[in-house]
């Protein structure tokens, strides 16, 4: 096939990848290694797609031919190059060589090394201005991965986590984000630091909490501007000690015809999609 472009400014190059090579790649599955060398793995052309589309630092991109061939890829590679001023290592390789390095059951044609944003806690006139979400202990990787869509998809500010949360760089809160997860600013702090500052009085935003009782979301004031929402861990909730920091107690109705014997509870992704949709909504309408 006839190539349409001459693979960027510097091009890519075929090669083999060593043992060491691919060990080295295949344990950024794991944790440790990701914060050992500040990276994260983004897999599939649609979230190489997204990533591509925003100022994030890639540093290697390795695809399958399939994907280099692709007009559209090569486009997006050589504007996401003049836009940030650096270039991304771009290797060819097979898709034997894909399977040996992917975190994937059924690998997608790329793989790329990202460098992880700095998740320290920012500047308070940056901490408390917008609206955040603040995640109390939330463990699941899945439900992780949805908020951050979510909080993409809303324009939510960022995204606070207490150090119990899923690591937001675990390639299947990647995946699960569909590449949302490099666009949302996500902050990690201790539980005390959290409390320490939403012990300080006045406290400069208002402080809600998503629980089973509280008041509704429909007619609670929620503050569309500077506000943050405080989402609970998937089995407990929200923890006593951050109950007692929230200002405002909200909770999702269900519906009059809802069986006393049927679902108990929404899981914190879907209530996070409706708080979220309501304060976009109450944005929306305050024009």
């Amino acid at each position: 096939m006839k190539r349409l472009f001459s693979y960027l400014a510097a091009p890519k190059i075929t090669k083999m990848l060593g043992s060491s090579t691919i060990r080295r790649f295949k344990g950024y599955q794991q944790k440790k290694f990701r914060r050992q060398d500040g990276v994260f793995v983004a897999e599939t052309p649609k979230v190489a797609e997204v990533l591509l589309q925003s100022s994030l630092p890639i540093e290697k991109v390795l695809a399958v031919e399939s994907w280099w061939e692709n007009e559209k890829n090569q486009r997006l590679l050589l504007r996401w190059e003049r836009e940030n001023g650096r270039q991304a290592e771009k290797i060819e390789i097979s898709q034997k060589e894909l399977e040996r390095i992917s975190g994937l059951e059924s690998p997608q044609e790329v793989w790329m090394l990202c460098r992880q944003p700095d998740t320290s806690l920012p500047g308070e006139e940056t901490l408390f201005s917008g609206t955040s979400l603040l995640l109390d202990e939330l463990r699941d990787p899945g439900n992780m991965g949805t908020i951050l869509r979510l909080a993409d998809w809303f324009g939510i500010g960022r995204i606070l986590c207490t150090e119990g949360c899923a690591d937001a760089y675990q390639p299947k809160c990647i995946q699960s984000s569909m590449g949302s997860a490099g666009l949302v600013p996500v902050h990690v702090a201790s539980r005390e630091d959290f409390l320490g500052l939403m012990r300080r009085k006045p406290f400069p935003v208002q402080v809600f909490g998503t629980f089973m009782q509280g008041e509704s979301i429909y007619q609670s004031p929620l503050d569309t501007e500077n506000a943050w929402y405080v989402i609970g861990n998937e089995a407990h909730g929200i923890g006593a000690d951050f109950e007692k920091a929230v200002h405002t107690r909200i909770t999702i109705p269900a519906s009059p015809r809802h069986a006393p014997t049927g679902a108990e509870s929404l899981n914190p992704a879907m209530a996070t999609a409706i708080l979220c949709a309501e304060i976009s909504r109450r944005k929306s309408m305050a024009g």
